[in-house]
């Protein structure tokens, strides 16, 4: 693993960790899965590729990551 996708990894992580830390707020379940799987899926996704490649493994990545995040946190 090479120190880019290390640091991706770890702040991908502390991002999570500040999205959770927004739970008690006014935002309801679904919206919270969705920007907790989008920013997941997003991270994800930048693992992926290369160059131009790369943008769009992390673009699609934060679609899907959002989508499953909502339909996740609605059950």
């Amino acid at each position: 693993m090479t120190l880019r996708r290390i640091a991706t990894a770890g702040v991908a992580a502390v991002s999570l960790a500040m999205l959770v830390g927004c739970s008690g707020g006014p935002v309801d379940r679904r919206t919270q899965g969705q920007i907790l799987g989008g920013a997941t899926g997003a991270a994800i996704g930048s693992l992926f590729g290369a160059g131009t490649g790369r943008i769009a493994a992390t673009g699609a990545g934060a679609v899907i990551g959002s989508i499953a995040g909502g339909r996740i946190a609605e059950n």
